[in-house]
């Protein structure tokens, strides 16, 4: 179990990264719209013009959905802080260290099990 100092930072930091995730898929939803409504709005393209918004709207897409899966790990990472299962390998059970917690908040696995599953093992 983490000292409740360290719990502390931990969730105030997820919670700084989930305020900045929120307002980054909302700007990158409203400026996909945005796009999506200019684009039909009677606006003529060639050829050239039409390739390239399709591929800005498929790096945005793609954005969006990577800044929703970090969302949905930073809810689950604080889920289990209201569980009482924060810092938990789901692999192993044994304690996270607190240092890669640190490094990394959303971790669910201790480094020997997150490293076995890497290198194609199944992660204890």
């Amino acid at each position: 179990m983490l000292p409740d100092v360290e719990l502390d930072a931990l969730r105030r930091l997820l919670e700084d990264r989930r305020s900045e995730l929120l307002r980054t898929l909302e700007r990158g939803r409203r400026e996909s719209e945005a796009e999506r409504i200019g684009r039909y709005a009677g606006e003529v393209h060639d050829r050239g013009e039409e390739s390239a918004i399709d591929a800005q709207a498929e790096i945005n897409s793609m954005l969006i959905e990577h800044h929703d899966a970090a969302l949905a790990a930073v809810e689950s990472a604080l889920r289990r802080m209201d569980q009482g299962n924060f810092g938990e390998c789901v692999s192993c059970t044994e304690p996270i260290a607190l240092e890669r917690l640190r490094v990394n908040p959303v971790a669910t696995r201790c480094l020997e099990c997150q490293c076995g599953l890497e290198v194609g093992g199944t992660g204890a």
